[in-house]
């Protein structure tokens, strides 16, 4: 008698994005070589005014469909796709942002990985390339040294698997055993921040390795820095607004958290450094380096 399928539930969360959105969900159910795989989908739609939820409707009616009122950003969407798909268990749980376009045997290289590389349960994730430039912008991530604990360096291509620290994420396989020590997306970050960082620090806490599947997985855009606070042809006041929203600063209590987790003995200084730009935007962004 053949051995059953495994079970994987995607988790995704998505925003007025609808486009992008069904890239996304065509690449991932274009997958090949995955024959021996039920595939689930878990998606959160937060608040969509663009018609993302129709159209993934009548294009994927078999997607669970989750819906947030706006105000859920990727930790709270994510988390509350997470915690409806660890309601049944699944052999594994997938990361996949929206916007990320997976090659078609992605999937399968990731679930390759992870049953020939080790006999202990790890997490799997791969490095995307921005589709303008060829750059690779997101995928494992090392922490720079014991003096830079929060500072974290992209695992570049290779001709092997490696070995991170934690990740970002557009796509990570979790596997059940993962899950079930460490649980969901940490409910202290509630907008954009360290949601993802935090899980794979976590998980390495916690004696799981995370590994970088060699090669190329797929492609996402780098973020843009056009109208956001690292936007340095807008006015200053303009940028001290950005520095607030979601996307800008950390919130002062939630960088205490992750810094306090994360940043070693050194965490009171990490953490104080950004509460300075918070307490002085004007002087943080003027002296601010361009580069940085």
């Amino acid at each position: 008698m053949g051995k059953s399928k495994i079970t994987v539930a995607t988790i995704i969360t998505c925003h007025n994005r609808k486009e992008k959105t069904l890239k996304a969900l065509n690449c991932l159910f274009n997958q090949r070589g995955i024959d021996n795989v039920d595939l689930f989908v878990y998606l959160v739609d937060d608040g969509s005014t663009d018609g993302t939820t129709e159209a993934i409707a009548a294009q994927f009616p078999q997607i669970n469909i989750l819906q947030g009122d706006g105000s859920l950003f990727w930790n709270g969407g994510m988390r509350l796709a997470f915690a409806e798909a660890m309601k049944t268990e699944h052999d594994y749980y997938f990361w996949l942002n929206d916007d990320t376009y997976l090659y078609d045997d992605a999937l399968q290289r990731m679930l390759n990985l992870d049953n020939t590389l080790s006999e202990k349960e790890m997490i799997v994730t791969g490095t995307v390339i921005d589709p303008e430039s060829g750059n690779e912008n997101y995928g494992g991530r090392r922490q720079r040294d014991r003096w830079h604990p929060l500072v974290f360096q992209l695992v570049k291509e290779s001709k092997v698997a490696q070995r991170c620290d934690t990740f970002n994420g557009n796509a990570v396989l979790i596997p059940q055993a993962v899950s079930n020590t460490i649980g969901n997306i940490s409910k202290e970050f509630s907008k954009q921040h360290s949601g993802d960082i935090d899980y794979g620090l976590r998980a390495k806490y916690a004696g799981f390795e995370t590994w970088v599947v060699l090669g190329i997985i797929g492609e996402c855009s780098s973020n843009a820095t056009e109208g956001t606070l690292f936007d340095n042809s807008q006015s200053l006041k303009d940028r001290v607004k950005q520095m607030r929203t979601p996307r800008g600063v950390p919130p002062a209590k939630e960088w205490m958290i992750f810094t306090r987790r994360h940043g070693g003995f050194l965490w009171p200084y990490f953490w104080f450094r950004t509460i300075i730009r918070v307490l002085f935007p004007f002087t943080y962004l003027f002296v601010r380096r361009p580069q940085d």
